[in-house]
């Protein structure tokens, strides 16, 4: 029978742990959309490994409901304009929904209500908005993940006093702001020296500014950061710094889990990337077909080291090796 593909396919990422609506358990998506649904995905950019990731399980998870879809990225963090205009165009295409992994917490806030005013589900994927208009969030929560790798650093100091250079990402990303908020709260009573090395979009020049500026200046005991700044830090420590700094990613891409195989980032939480593509279009097809869904899915964090990682499932937060990202335009709804 043609259900027997999708069967199987669906078996090797379903049922998964997850948190919806505070609750844990186990998140399982329909077997098949009733209808070949246009969903409309804007993506911040398309410079590292993590959205290559989330593209292609938008791809997958698209074809294994049976989807349309289109794909689009604005070029970083610093294109929110770009992003704004890809939210417009979706609207007037006339997209069924549109899953939104936003450049800003807030900065989309008026084009969210503009398409729940016109019956326009949208689901919140990954990065995290501030609106309450939006239908859906799939997504883990950053603060979360911030302290999963803090308490990982401090058990690993064994309770001395150490000095952390903390390079979070790019200035008012939800994601950011969330990691950091906890972060604050994390440190108190701890002892630990902070030294906040600034914003900047997570592409490797940038990070590499920021390193080589603090790491010689601070000469900290370990960096604490996003996964680009750990990945340069690591290359960083290897070459150039002073001997014995350990790095520290708050969330994992494909060349910090080589690093943490190879020893060379001592640990990074995943938070299961390509679930969470998953789960929104999931999501976006219940809304659209008004079914039952939580509001809120998060995959369970699983903090990856040297031991663990070799017995994760990296199809939960990897591409297969050669996929790169997939930028396709929404079809048009007439096209079958």
């Amino acid at each position: 029978m043609s259900l027997l593909p999708s069967a199987v396919l669906a078996a090797e990422w379903f049922p998964v742990p997850a948190t919806m609506d505070g609750k844990p358990g186990l998140y399982s998506p329909l077997p098949r959309a009733a209808s070949p649904w246009r969903i409309c995905v804007l993506l911040p950019h398309a410079r590292d490994k993590y959205w290559w990731g989330v593209s292609w399980g938008l791809m997958e998870e698209a074809d294994r409901l049976g989807l349309r879809i289109g794909i689009y990225q604005a070029g970083g963090y610093e294109f929110l304009d770009t992003q704004r205009a890809q939210f417009i165009s979706c609207i007037e295409q006339k997209a069924d929904a549109i899953v939104l992994g936003a450049i800003s917490a807030d900065g989309l806030n008026k084009e969210i209500d503009i398409a729940r005013a016109k019956g326009i589900p949208v689901i919140d994927l990954v990065n995290g908005v501030t609106s309450k208009a939006v239908t859906a969030r799939s997504l883990v929560d950053f603060g979360d993940m911030a302290n999963a790798a803090l308490r990982y650093l401090v058990a690993d100091a064994g309770g001395r006093p150490i000095k952390v250079l903390w390079l979070p990402g790019p200035k008012d990303a939800g994601w950011v702001n969330d990691a950091e908020v906890a972060l604050r709260q994390r440190l108190a009573g701890l002892k630990i020296e902070l030294v906040h090395g600034g914003y900047a979009p997570p592409d490797a020049s940038s990070q590499m500014a920021l390193v080589r500026r603090h790491v010689q200046a601070a000469a900290p005991d370990y960096v604490l950061g996003n996964a680009v700044a750990a990945e340069v830090a690591a290359n960083y420590a290897q070459y150039q710094a002073p001997k014995g700094i350990k790095v520290v990613a708050y969330y994992a891409t494909e060349p910090v889990v080589e690093m943490v195989k190879a020893g060379r980032v001592l640990a990074a939480p995943s938070d299961g990337t390509i679930l969470q593509a998953r789960i929104s279009l999931d999501l976006a097809v219940r809304a659209i077909e008004k079914k039952p869904h939580p509001f809120k899915v998060s995959p369970a964090i699983e903090v990856l080291d040297a031991q663990s990682v070799q017995q994760y499932d990296l199809s939960r937060l990897l591409a297969p090796p050669f996929k790169r990202f997939t930028q396709r335009p929404l079809p048009p709804p007439s096209q079958n």
